[in-house]
């Protein structure tokens, strides 16, 4: 039986698809190779991932850019035999993104015509003008492999858009993950996608693919699978759990079994679930969650009773997280923020409840202090006796106008008219309450 050993060490690791030899950032680079379907050389396909935290973006044109010049080298025998200069423009909309776990991804691709080839990368950030280097020794793929470079995906599904499109093969997305570090508590399945070549023999016969993982030596996951290849040249998909896996470094096998042929891939990953910060404004969550409501109206209260305390805070701290991007703002910012107007409106807007569940109070958590308030006492036209009013206006994009009553004259004033706030309504009555005589001008802003 022919036999073909491949083994990646721990030190590979760290050469060909771990942490690069980095002088002032972080680069992960993961190369993988596939045999050319149009001749006889080796596809190389050279995967980059640089950390959003580890560039420097800079304000411009409505948004934050960074740029990363790549050089790329290519030596055989001590004589350059290539080279290529790559500019990646890397436009984010939201400057908190800059600081969080999101990363730039890309891929160059070269063909392997021979042996002997080393590649040598180095990037460059051109705002900060920190360097990262990556060396790698580029030999193609043996005449007699049965089994391509095995790449590491976080997301493989049907992809029609152009999004990550050197990333797609037959109309679906293979994202890679260079870093090798899966989250799972982002993720379901870890993807491994490998290419198998078939000797001519093994064609339409079956064989065994087994595939196992371990940790500290003990086997954590395996699967063995009935194998017929269709054709010389196959693509598969093979997917790993995540769920039941604790944190750490995990060892694979990848076992291929044709018609007499055999070939073995060891590889290695990283297993991680963050600690998750809990992000709250209020204690209690259902407080929280009313608090909440005030920006997303829309939220199920049905779904939410059937959760218990530890779930509605983990939905409340992701909801919390979702809003503050949305506004542009990191999240302790954002939050920071709303406590002192729950503080504000408890001050100033408590009369018979909490001043953050008044119609005052939820304005100005909202919206903030207004631009402009008057105050102002309805007329003797009105239906009722006379009440005391406020107008608050705001000098916003939609000019929002708020027109509040204290209907009961105890302080505690009701919304009764609103302009320029889709997530408010105004009282049909309102201008019963306020008298005929009413000068409508005052709402105007």
């Amino acid at each position: 039986m022919k036999n073909i050993k491949v083994f990646f060490c721990s030190l590979m690791l760290l050469a060909v698809a771990g942490l690069i030899w980095a002088d002032t950032f972080t680069m992960h680079v993961a190369p993988h190779r596939f045999r050319d379907p149009q001749g006889e050389s080796t596809i190389l396909h050279v995967d980059y991932q640089i950390p959003y935290s580890n560039l420097s973006f800079v304000a411009k044109n409505s948004g934050y850019f960074a740029e990363v010049e790549m050089e790329v080298e290519f030596v055989q025998a001590d004589s350059v035999v290539f080279t290529r200069t790559v500019r990646d423009n890397i436009g984010i909309s939201n400057k908190n993104d800059a600081r969080s776990q999101k990363s730039h991804l890309n891929r160059l691709s070269f063909s392997l015509d021979g042996e002997g080839y080393f590649l040598r990368m180095k990037a460059r950030d051109i705002n900060s003008q920190k360097t990262a280097s990556f060396f790698y020794q580029a030999e193609p793929l043996a005449s007699n492999d049965l089994i391509s470079d095995l790449e590491f995906c976080s997301i493989v599904r049907p992809e029609s858009s152009g999004y990550l499109d050197r990333f797609h093969r037959g109309g679906s997305l293979y994202k890679t993950e260079p870093s090798l570090i899966f989250d799972k508590t982002e993720l379901e399945n870890l993807s491994l996608f490998f290419e198998v070549y078939a000797p001519p023999e093994a064609i339409d016969e079956t064989g065994i693919l087994v595939l196992t993982v371990e940790k500290d030596s003990i086997i954590v996951f395996d699967t063995m699978l009935d194998y017929k290849p269709r054709a010389a040249s196959e693509g598969l998909t093979l997917k790993i759990p995540l769920e039941d896996l604790t944190p750490g470094k995990y060892v694979g096998f990848l076992d291929l079994q044709l018609e007499g042929f055999s070939q073995d891939r060891e590889f290695v990953f990283f297993v991680t679930e963050p600690i998750q910060e809990q992000y709250a404004v209020l204690p209690d969550p259902d407080d929280d969650f009313r608090l909440y409501r005030y920006f997303s109206g829309s939220t199920s209260t049905a779904e939410w009773k059937k959760y218990d305390d530890a779930t509605k805070r983990r939905v409340l701290s992701q909801s919390w997280k979702s809003l503050a991007n949305t506004q542009n703002m990191s999240v302790r910012g954002f939050l920071d923020q709303l406590q002192e107007r729950v503080e504000y409106a408890n001050s100033y807007f408590s009369y018979f409840d909490k001043g953050w569940t008044t119609d005052m109070g939820r304005i100005h958590i909202r919206q903030g202090k207004p631009d402009e308030i008057e105050k102002g006492i309805s007329s003797d036209g009105a239906r009722f006796v006379r009440k005391d009013y406020q107008i608050w206006k705001y000098q916003g994009r939609n000019r929002a106008v708020y027109l509040f009553l204290d209907m009961q004259m105890n302080g505690n004033y009701r919304l009764i008219y609103v302009e320029g706030d889709d997530s408010e309504s105004s009282h049909p009555d309102a201008m019963y309450y306020l008298g005929e005589d009413f000068d409508k001008t005052k709402l105007y802003n």
